[in-house]
């Protein structure tokens, strides 16, 4: 198991634009041909701490960074992030993907509200996430095939102000060689996950009075289902409770089909499942034997045809 292990940085100043957002990314090349295992990842700030607001003003919006390493550059989707709408500002516009996303191996952001004057050990308004955390990053955790990785930083500050970003990574993969089918499907499928929706909404949001109406399938009745119960006579045909020599009922193959199909019809939100009228709850299916709803039964299998090269003919 060949470890490989990629340290590499981005370093630059970025100007933000009329909105206060500035983006930069950088390609790590690696080898084609090869399946690669995240086995650890490292992120680190050299700058020391994440970029303050540039103007030192409460009552301009915070600050904010998203981070990511992914399989092809990360893009800004619609919609908003942020983790309140009070006080302003905190709420930041596009973004990247979310963490969960396939197309994201590692990713970081931070939150805060102080300028370049205040004093950080005091005020300690800095929020700062990463995925995988710290625990997750040390273990196999991502897979991918594609023979490159991109370092994107966002940044959300001050309106044309320029940004200082240095950060180093380092990750350590398990690098095996991959099939060429493997490889190329592997690389495809990436290529379409890097295609990302402008906006999400996998969500299904129920009214808080409906939440146990729309889990339960008795949500139209309420309490149990009722159950058929079948007849003493007709279980002893299946439980079989009689002596060796003694003679019994037998049922043939066609009742029994008719009496399975019957069993598993559909019935209405508050019937019992089964058949009413012939009395046949759906739990006798789970005493099907194998081959005796199939239908009849062949005496005996199709001759084998063979060509003249020896080749089995198809029918």
């Amino acid at each position: 198991m060949p470890i490989h292990n990629i340290r590499d940085t981005i370093e630059g100043t970025l100007t933000t634009n009329d909105l206060g957002f500035g983006y930069m990314t950088r390609r790590i090349n690696l080898e084609e041909g090869y399946r690669y295992d995240m086995l650890s990842v490292d992120v680190f700030n050299d700058n020391g701490a994440m970029t303050m607001k540039i103007i030192s003003d409460v009552n301009s919006p915070n600050v904010a960074y998203q981070l990511y390493v992914s399989p092809y550059p990360m893009q800004q989707v619609g919609g908003e992030w942020g983790f309140s709408a009070n006080p302003p500002g905190s709420i930041f516009p596009g973004g990247g993907q979310a963490a969960g996303d396939s197309n994201v191996l590692y990713k970081e952001l931070g939150v805060t509200g102080l300028a370049e004057n205040n004093n950080q050990q005091i005020d300690n308004k800095i929020l700062q996430k990463r995925f995988p955390n710290d625990a997750l990053g040390s273990v196999k955790t991502t897979r991918w095939y594609t023979p490159h990785v991109y370092f994107t930083v966002m940044i959300w500050n001050d309106p044309q102000v320029d940004v200082n970003v240095k950060h180093s990574i380092f990750m350590r993969v398990d690098k095996k060689k991959a099939s060429s089918v493997s490889s190329s499907m592997g690389r495809y499928g990436e290529f379409l996950d890097s295609q990302i929706r402008l906006l999400t909404d996998t969500a299904v949001v129920f009214d808080p009075a409906d939440i146990q109406g729309y889990t339960f399938p008795m949500w139209k009745y309420g309490g149990i289902r009722p159950e058929l119960m079948i007849s003493g006579t007709t279980a002893l045909r299946y439980y079989n409770r009689a002596a060796d020599n003694a003679s019994q009922g037998m049922v043939s193959r066609g009742d029994l089909q008719t009496a399975f199909q019957e069993a598993t019809n559909m019935v209405g939100f508050d019937a019992a499942f089964g058949d009413a009228a012939l009395n046949l709850p759906e739990w006798i299916t789970l005493m099907d034997v194998e081959g005796v709803t199939a239908g009849s039964i062949r005496p005996y299998a199709p001759p084998l045809k063979f060509a003249d090269n020896g080749n089995t003919l198809m029918f």
